[in-house]
């Protein structure tokens, strides 16, 4: 027994010193590892060829991959070996299955598994991209576009749908074509006219050799063109009628008076602001005439100061300078105010004594204002152009063409003296401030009252000093900013984060004051062209996006780049400064700064970004945009969040009013949308986008009522939004209904700042609209329609003039219940003795009725109600908070479900490998001396 307790024994502590010596050489082998010698990662290669299928694309776009490992995403380097071939590099972690997606901006991306060390990828493009793609090779064919001195491109695609989707992959395939090796059409040349989801999408092509222009145009998402032939000016009386008989929808004006004017050598911006307002007029002239008079009298004289603009809608003019001076409406509320925002007020005024083509301006500054009324003299204008060319412009459309060109050439050199100045006005109260624009609580705004106005006996205003610091630079030049600013970026992002940027990125966009901004008397529009040389981006791609900015503010470019599965967003922030030198932003030391929900949830951080990195009053954009977009929203909402010039859950009820209007009251032949809105806020703005309406279009009103004057009777909580008039141009009725509209519930949840809040519920109704389940939703919004009334023209003037001592609201419920046969039958009894005037004036003219025609039959709804699933709720705070909504004063209580998780969840806690060794040593010493004390104990 003894001889074998002894063999026992030595086969134990054999084994224990074993053990020992081995852990003791893993932890040497480990400290070795440490300190002397590199750990070698093992790296895995792959060869992945990429085919499109318009194979033109190979040697255009550069695909974007996503690499993952279950749920990780493998980061990668990316080298091009020719057109459409590509290494992958990345390390490799052994996992048993890589998956690999190819991704470019109008293609449909796939999908594969790793299996071997070479991949092909045969990209199918989308709907929209084949149509967008087919119809320019076929325009190339028919003109030759590389025989071409310029070429330009109209169309409405983008915001219209195709195949149940809106149509930006049709302007994408557009950038895309070459037409030879190298060449492809100017991203600028490329315009987009603002259209709603029910229009038609049409294409023109124009080819300018010399001084002929030829224009091939397609309608109605068709493949086969129906006109070829001359575009211009000078075009006889029967190829403008045979031009203008060809086409069957509502843009011959457009293609013709767009073209036309960027022959006689239209700026960029007055194009783009044409585009905006459906074509080139003495209206959109005269109002880019009115603002530079404006920005050279009275100019902004604190960096704080803003405009607010009383307008009158029907002049064409009141589009532009809304445009030019991002004064959208749904700024004209709280949100402008307190966020000293610029925006716009009109109704029908023309009782007090002004005329539609008279804007008041008023400039507010700390405490007080100057009201500015200015105009563009429409009989002396046209009386001098007359007297020039012995044209009478009002003879037909082709010499509203030549007229278009004067006022192009006139406005070169010396735009203000197309102006007037009728009233300056000081020393505005706070108090008259209010009664002009309303204040939404109490006081009803007047609107250009020009009586009330008067009334007032106001001191005369100083008109500014000439500045002496005038910057002029070539096309050349302004594109070149753009080329540089984007060079200076991907280079911060690879000497400060280890990021290699490269061309057509799907996770890299530009947000850009570029377009809207002066630098000095040259508009910057080229500089997005620019950006679009270097990375490929592109509005339609949502890689290119133009923030809506006053003309007079700074020129800046924000790079952000997402991460799928992150909510971190890396942002490059870089200003032009007028010495042609660049500020960039710079935060804790870095010139990339997240701007993601983490930083935007705490104040300092905010504090510190938007005075530091994202500077000049730019960083509230720069990030609610940036952050929407990192959800991937659909092509009109961007649009709008872009218009508004920054996101708010605001916004977004127009998103699911227009809806409910398109789908409710479908246009028929003759009619035509007209809105008076009465409930003012953000969301106007994306009405007045979607909804293809507008002040200069003279089919938007807005009186601005106290907000006990908009609550709804109909149903609890509820906003009385407006009154909607589906008109018909050719019976000259209206039906008239009020829009009503109940906000959603949301539980409230716990953030810290106002920016963390409305970030969350701009998501959250991100995902209502998509329809997708959001925890955070207690009670969905409704849309209802009523006091469905038909009208005549007399009774249309009193809605859209404020209907003197009522409002449009109650005006339309006095109104007595009348069928429209009634109501036919009653106007031609009249007709002898009650003479009505249509407001169809002509299509062409600056006072636009804007009677757009659809296919859609006409429909009769009395009451239509909306119990939607994808309604979120107006806001009356800054960006509009009922008190239902999302605070940031209360946790959700546990019976609500979880409140918004600002970070991600961290990590299990889990022992650090590297201690793994000296952990097993100590449970192995403890295990022996236990068996040494255990076998001591039996002997």
């Amino acid at each position: 027994m003894v001889v074998k307790d002894i063999g026992k024994r030595f086969v134990f502590i054999v084994l224990a010193v074993t053990l020992i010596a081995l852990m003791a050489g893993n932890v040497c082998a480990e400290e070795v590892n440490n300190t002397n010698v590199d750990t070698v990662t093992p790296v895995k290669s792959v060869n992945v060829e990429v085919n499109y299928e318009y194979t033109g694309d190979n040697a255009k776009v550069m695909p974007d991959f996503y690499i993952y490992s279950g749920e990780d995403k493998i980061e990668y380097n990316k080298e091009l070996i020719n057109s459409n071939s590509y290494v992958l590099t990345f390390n490799d972690t052994f996992s048993k299955e890589y998956n690999i997606t190819a991704m470019t901006a109008g293609y449909v991306s796939q999908s594969q598994i790793i299996l071997s060390d070479s991949i092909i990828f045969n990209l199918k493009a989308s709907d929209a991209y084949k149509l967008g793609y087919d119809v320019t090779a076929d325009a190339d064919k028919i003109l030759d576009f590389k025989t071409a001195d310029d070429i330009l491109v109209i169309t409405s695609a983008g915001v219209p749908k195709y195949n149940s989707r809106t149509s930006e992959d049709a302007v994408e395939a557009i950038y895309n074509y070459q037409y030879k090796y190298g060449q492809s059409i100017p991203y600028n040349n490329v315009l987009m006219l603002r259209q709603t989801a029910v229009d038609n999408i049409d294409f023109a092509f124009i080819v300018k050799r010399g001084n002929e222009l030829k224009a091939v145009i397609y309608e109605k998402a068709s493949k086969t063109p129906v006109y070829v032939g001359t575009i211009s000016e000078n075009m006889t009386r029967v190829q403008w009628n045979n031009y203008f008989n060809s086409l069957s929808g509502e843009n011959a004006w457009a293609f013709a008076s767009l073209t036309n004017a960027w022959v006689a050598g239209a700026s960029n911006i007055i194009l783009q602001e044409a585009a905006f307002h459906g074509h080139v007029c003495e209206g959109t002239l005269g109002g880019y005439s009115i603002v530079q008079a404006l920005l050279k009298y009275y100019s902004p004289v604190g960096a704080s100061d803003y405009y607010d603009i009383l307008g009158v809608p029907g002049g064409s003019d009141d589009d532009a300078v809304i445009y030019f001076l991002d004064a959208t409406p749904g700024k004209i509320g709280d949100v402008g105010i307190n966020m000293r925002l610029n925006g716009y007020i009109g109704f029908n005024t023309t009782s007090t004594g002004v005329s539609e083509n008279m804007i008041g301006f008023i400039r507010w500054g700390a405490s007080s204002g100057t009201l500015i009324i200015m105009e563009y003299n429409k009989s002396k204008i046209t009386a001098l152009f007359e007297k020039e060319t012995g044209i009478n412009p009002k003879s037909g459309s082709l010499e509203e063409l030549k007229y278009n060109t004067w006022w192009v050439k006139n406005i070169k050199n010396n735009p203000e003296k197309m102006a007037d100045i009728i009233y300056e006005f000081d020393n505005l109260t706070r108090a008259q401030y209010f009664e002009l624009i309303g204040d939404g609580k109490t006081v009803e705004a007047r609107g250009l009252d020009l009586d009330y106005i008067l009334y007032l006996n106001l001191p005369k205003a100083t008109r500014n000093s000439a500045s002496g610091l005038d910057i002029s630079l070539s096309d050349k030049q302004i594109e070149q900013i753009g080329v540089d600013a984007t060079n200076l970026a991907i280079s911060i992002f690879k000497n400060q984060k280890g990021i290699d940027i490269t061309k057509d990125m799907v996770d890299l966009s530009v947000l850009t004051s570029a377009g809207y901004v002066y630098l000095g008397s040259s508009d910057t529009v080229l500089a997005r062209n620019g950006i679009n040389k270097v990375l490929g981006a592109t509005l339609t791609s949502a890689t290119l996006l133009p923030i809506h900015t006053p003309a007079y503010k700074p020129l800046w470019f924000a790079y952000v780049l997402r991460s799928p599965d992150s909510d971190i967003l890396d942002t490059v922030f870089i200003k032009y400064n007028p010495d042609g030198t660049f500020f960039v932003g710079e935060f804790n030391g870095s010139n990339v700064a997240d701007v993601g929900i983490n930083s935007i949830n705490n104040s300092a951080t905010v504090k510190a970004l938007s005075s530091k990195f994202a500077i000049d009053e730019s960083f509230f954009g720069v990030q609610s945009i940036g952050n929407v977009w990192m959800s991937h929203p659909e092509f009109d909402q961007l649009l709008s969040f872009l218009f508004h010039s920054h996101a708010c859950p605001g916004v977004q009820p127009g998103f699911f009013i227009t809806d409910f209007i398109q789908e409710n009251f479908p246009l028929g032949e003759n009619e035509s949308y007209k809105y008076i809105g009465s409930s003012i806020y953000c969301k106007d703005d994306s009405l007045i986008y979607l909804l293809g309406i507008s002040p200069g279009m003279g089919d938007y009103f807005l009186q601005k009522l106290p907000g006990n004057e908009t609550d709804s009777t109909y149903a609890d909580g509820a906003k009385d939004e407006g009154v909607l008039i589906v008109w018909d141009s050719n019976l000259n009725i209206g039906r008239a209904v009020i829009i009503t509209y109940t906000s959603a519930k949301l539980k409230k949840v716990a953030v810290n700042t106002q920016d963390a809040n409305r970030h969350v519920q701009i998501q959250t109704y991100l995902d209502i609209y998509a329809k997708k389940d959001n925890s955070l939703v207690i009670s969905k919004p409704t849309v209802e329609s009523n006091e469905e009334k038909w009208i005549t023209y007399e009774q249309y003037l009193e809605l859209t003039s404020g209907s003197k001592d009522l409002n449009a609201l109650s005006y339309l419920k006095g109104l007595p219940s009348v069928s429209k046969e009634d109501l036919l039958n009653s106007m031609k009894n009249n007709s002898e003795s009650n003479s009505n005037s249509n407001t169809n004036t002509n299509s062409n003219s600056d006072s636009n009725a804007n009677e757009n025609s659809h296919s859609s039959a006409n429909v009769n709804n009395v009451g239509v109600s909306s119990n939607y699933n994808n309604m979120p709720q107006s806001s009356s705070y800054d960006v509009g908070n009922s008190n239902d909504v999302l605070g940031s004063d209360s946790e959700v209580s546990e019976d609500e479900g979880k409140s918004y998780e600002v970070s991600k969840k961290s990590p299990a806690k889990s022992i650090n490998p590297d201690y793994m060794p000296y952990v097993v040593i100590v449970i192995l010493i403890v295990g022996i001396l236990v068996g040494a004390g255990y076998m001591k104990h039996r002997k």
